[in-house]
């Protein structure tokens, strides 16, 4: 019987908690209890991301933009790239992206929308409109090592573009680029950067799968633009000030802080006030192996 997921509680109960959990837990909790609020008033800018929003999940989504809209005003993903490559970072400013392409993104896009408030979603165009349980599950618990979910179709990418919505490229089928042979990532961001070309017309940001530097190298930056793509975004902790020089697009290393809304709340605006607070314009750019 095909059964996918759809509650973050499942998601849970699905995973044993170990006690390096509960340690995390309750010095993240000792964290937030000390951190000062008044960080969040330093101008920056703010990539948010997440990769769901299951039905349970949904309420927590939308009290957490009443939290964050207290102290920061939403812009776009291309008007946040804008901001930083400009210098033209006068204020607290948060954007919000989401991997994967999971068909409950549209129920994310339609919060967002309520506060006017707009997303850009990185997918997977192998993955996208599959609706064979057997491969969904293969991918899902194999590549993402995540239960089975249903996914976006073509026409659901296309609703999320005309709610105002961007769409960005996450490889082929979530491919670790650092595992990669260098023919490889070559082929796969000439294919993804085509296909969604085609699919969704202009096509500008890439998110490389799993998102720690050590998934990614300087063959795959490479590859990235020469495809061209104009933005390359890591899953890195970090906010961005104002560049004490002017830069380009391919030398901006995007850092983005993952969010799951099942977080204690308190934890997740810890992260946000420890970037504020440690913020530097090293964050602009990629470490020197990289280069």
């Amino acid at each position: 019987m095909e059964k996918y997921m759809t509650r973050y509680e499942d998601l849970v109960r699905s995973k044993t908690k170990t006690l390096r959990g509960y340690a995390r837990d309750l010095a993240l909790t000792g964290l937030s209890l000390a951190a000062s609020e008044k960080y969040l008033a330093i101008p920056r800018v703010q990539f948010l991301y997440i990769h769901h929003v299951f039905k349970d999940e949904e309420k927590r989504l939308d009290a957490l933009m009443k939290r964050l809209s207290k102290h920061h005003q939403f812009i776009s993903y291309n008007h946040a790239v804008d901001k930083i490559l400009a210098g033209a970072i006068d204020k607290p400013y948060i954007t919000f992206s989401s991997d994967d392409g999971f068909k409950n993104n549209l129920r994310a896009a339609e919060i967002l929308n309520e506060y006017n408030a707009k997303a850009c979603f990185f997918i997977n165009p192998g993955v996208i409109g599959e609706t064979d349980y057997d491969k969904i599950r293969q991918f899902c618990t194999g590549t993402l090592e995540f239960p089975p979910v249903e996914f976006l179709n073509w026409d659901e990418v296309g609703k999320l573009q005309q709610w105002g919505h961007e769409i960005g490229s996450h490889t082929m089928m979530h491919m670790n680029i650092a595992a990669q042979t260098e023919q490889q990532i070559t082929e796969d961001m000439r294919q993804t950067y085509r296909i969604l070309s085609e699919k969704c017309g202009s096509m500008k940001h890439f998110a490389f799968p799993y998102g720690r530097f050590f998934h990614f190298s300087a063959t795959g930056r490479k590859s990235v633009f020469d495809a061209g793509f104009t933005t390359c975004a890591t899953a890195e902790r970090g906010c961005h000030i104002n560049p004490s020089a002017p830069m380009t697009g391919q030398e901006l290393c995007i850092r983005r802080d993952h969010t799951v809304l099942g977080w204690d709340m308190n934890h997740i605006m810890y992260f946000l006030i420890n970037n504020a607070k440690h913020t530097s314009v090293n964050n602009n750019f990629y470490p020197a192996n990289f280069k």
